[in-house]
């Protein structure tokens, strides 16, 4: 049975390569993870475990590749992976059908890499007396990786149920496998910057206590701790092997999971809303925000750009400590600059907006509701936090007053930007990295402009806290001229942007009807 579940992974990894559509994709896959297994190889032979720095950064790195090497086979689509539910039918022991499974997962691009990554953890630390250690944690650790993938495919495969919620799952794979690359890479270029090595040392203690990094750790610890690090990784891939056994069991013993809608009690939303046109419009934007994959996607991905550029300051060299100031102002800005070309999202239904009696500020305050309701609170809650770890002393009101204040102001642009630059968008149920066919170079300026603008207006607040570093007392003025500013910019685009929707409205619906 084991030889005919590798035969039929191995057919499908063969019909990856017949000429196709998809033939280009997957040639691009074999060359990144040619070149991430290099890279394994050549920085595993560079090396030098006998600084703490280097130590600290194997750990990271080796971490962070296998966070990405474990998501990796749900990044290539549910639609052909081998999950047991698809051998549910055919007369197969559940222990036969999960050795089969777990041995196919090891042959594949995921799976070779996960080897290449022991391999390299065995290289780093070759010629020194942990070298049997390192031996026996790389190969416990691409076990674990594998088995662990394998855990992540079969459920992903049981809760997306919807063509929209497999291609969820897939974007959300691939955004962690990049994620997990800008880390591994961030570090290897501070490791070689030679810089802030008390950081890195402090992130692969913490990692080398969780199950994610202690096999990596494991070699450069002292007898005690490395006989307990190993123990306990193997104590979890025996877990991982037994619990794979059980859960393929339950699998293709349990009813296929189908989707079904509750029983329907009420409007939902529209019972939460004014009865007004702004409240059934905020109603209606707070469900496409929920449900829409074309949202849901940028929900997901906003934390990654504050994540990528405390990165990208600390590789150069930032203190740590102040770099706790970026994520939420970055967050706040892109939040309320995604709803530049909200009405264009709306497609075919915006000729509802169109035909009926809408004012324009009504159709700019529903669409403001849903970024409102997610941000504010956000902002009021991450604020505090940010600010005591980043040990700046008073700057709690700007890092509040300024989020705020890009918050609104990117709202109040969208709201106009939305109005007098809309450009052709993804069609409703499409996959959030789908394309429109007519995609110009009026989307790249139109998104450009937006942003831009946004931080234009903010920019007095954002030089008054950047006084404060200097002058703390300036800290609470640029918190109050922040939120003033993001309020008036706020009302201002909706009132703009509301003459120019009703103006424009014929010209936006055609726009969306012919994408």
């Amino acid at each position: 049975m084991v030889d005919d579940i590798l035969r039929l992974k191995l057919a499908l990894l063969g019909s990856a390569f017949r000429p196709g559509a998809t033939l280009a994709r997957t040639l691009a896959v074999v060359v990144l993870g040619l070149a991430v297994g290099a890279a394994i190889i050549l920085l595993a032979m560079e090396v030098d475990v006998r600084l703490a720095g280097h130590r600290a950064g194997l750990v990271i790195v080796a971490s962070a590749l296998a966070i990405a090497l474990a998501v990796a086979p749900l990044s290539a689509g549910l639609g052909s992976a081998l999950e047991p539910r698809r051998f549910a039918s055919f007369p197969i022991s559940p222990r036969a059908l999960a050795l089969g499974l777990g041995t196919a997962a090891a042959v594949g691009l995921p799976g070779v890499l996960a080897a290449v990554l022991g391999i390299g953890l065995e290289l780093a630390w070759s010629g020194t007396p942990t070298a049997t250690a390192a031996i026996v944690a790389g190969a416990l650790g691409a076990v674990a990786i594998i088995l662990v993938s394998q855990y992540l495919v079969a459920v992903g495969a049981l809760l997306a149920v919807s063509p929209a919620a497999r291609r969820l799952v897939t974007g959300a794979a691939r955004a962690v496998i990049v994620l997990a690359l800008a880390v591994a890479t961030t570090t290897v270029l501070v490791v070689q910057a030679g810089g802030d090595d008390d950081t890195l040392v402090a992130i692969a203690g913490t990692l080398g206590n969780t199950p994610l990094g202690m096999l990596w750790a494991a070699p450069g610890s002292d007898i005690a701790p490395l006989l307990a690090r190993l123990l306990g990784a193997t104590i979890m891939v025996a877990v991982l092997v037994l619990g794979w056994g059980w859960l393929v069991a339950r699998l293709i013993e349990a009813p296929q999971r189908t989707r079904t809608s509750a029983p329907a009690h009420g409007l939902g939303w529209f019972d939460l809303v004014p009865a007004t046109p702004a409240g059934v419009i905020a109603a209606r934007s707070l469900l496409y925000w929920w449900r829409d994959a074309r949202y849901r996607v940028v929900v997901l991905a906003l934390p990654v750009v504050p994540v990528l550029m405390m990165l990208a300051f600390g590789a150069a060299g930032a203190p740590l400590p102040p770099l706790w100031l970026v994520p939420l102002p970055v967050l706040a800005l892109f939040l309320g600059w995604f709803v530049h070309n909200d009405a264009a999202y709306d497609h075919t239904a915006l000729w509802l907006h169109v035909a009926a009696p809408v004012r324009g500020a009504a159709d700019r305050w529903g669409r403001c509701v849903p970024p409102l309701l997610l941000g504010v609170p956000l902002v009021l809650a991450l604020a505090p936090l940010f600010a005591l770890w980043s040990g700046v002393e008073g700057v709690l009101p700007a890092l509040v007053g300024v989020s705020i204040g890009l918050l609104l102001t990117g709202l109040g642009v969208s709201s106009v930007a939305s109005a007098i630059g809309a450009y052709p968008a993804a069609r409703p149920g499409a996959g959030p990295f789908d394309q429109p066919p007519m995609l110009g170079v009026r989307a790249g300026w139109a998104q450009a402009i937006a942003l831009l603008a946004t931080i234009l207006f903010m920019a007095p607040a954002l030089v008054v806290a950047i006084g404060g570093f200097a002058q703390p007392a300036w800290f609470a003025v640029a918190g109050v001229a922040g939120a003033a500013t993001g309020l008036g910019m706020l009302l201002l685009g909706i009132v703009i942007g509301g003459r120019a929707f009703r103006r424009r409205a014929p010209e936006l619906l055609d726009l969306v009807l012919r994408t």
